[in-house]
């Protein structure tokens, strides 16, 4: 009988232990769950926010590089200006300020928190963006070279380099509408 008691009694000891560790994983899980929730909401404004202002400024240059081109279209051939006095005269053409900053942490730190749609968006997004990044500067690079020249095949090129640019910003404005429409829902969902 003695026996059996001291079983028993061990039995109840490593019950206890076990239903012990079980509520113990239980609230970490809970708590583990809950700051992934709080990450998620943050970040997810963050990122909706960046892209709001990025899209704003982005289609406000976009804007001014379409009336830009068209001026081009208009002067070359017709006049004796500089490539720098004719882009001078136009307004010139501007970088809009893309932000990325929330995504590149989000991704690097818990990407595993979304849905594979959403990150794949956002990576599509980068990725429009350092292609537009790389345009201007085949834009900036070529204006600074040829910014005294009055040619009008210099011109021309400019001309080509900026409807290229301006590609680059039609497609990443699209891309950051699509997003945010795309996921209204979900972004809801943690406001």
């Amino acid at each position: 009988m003695k026996k059996r008691s001291g079983i028993l009694y061990f039995l109840q000891e490593v019950s206890i232990v076990v239903i012990g560790v079980l509520i113990a994983v239980s609230i970490g899980n809970y708590k583990e769950k809950e700051d992934n929730e709080k990450y998620i909401k943050k970040t997810l404004l963050a990122i909706e926010n960046e892209i709001q202002l990025s899209q704003t400024d982005l289609d406000s240059v976009l804007t001014r590089h379409l009336e830009l081109y068209e001026i081009l279209g208009d002067k070359i051939g017709e006049n004796e200006e500089t490539l720098g006095e004719l882009i001078s005269s136009s307004g010139g053409f501007q970088v809009a300020a893309i932000q990325n900053v929330s995504l590149r942490f989000f991704i690097s730190n818990k990407a595993e928190l979304l849905e594979f749609q959403l990150i794949s968006q956002l990576l599509d997004i980068e990725l429009k963006s350092e292609s537009l990044k790389d345009k201007i500067k085949l834009l900036s690079d070529f204006a600074y070279d040829h910014v005294r020249e009055k040619d009008d095949e210099v011109k021309i090129k400019f001309a080509y380099l900026l409807a290229n640019v301006i590609d680059g910003e039609q497609t990443l404005s699209e891309s950051y509408s699509s997003f945010l429409e795309e996921n209204k829902s979900y972004l809801k969902k943690y406001k």
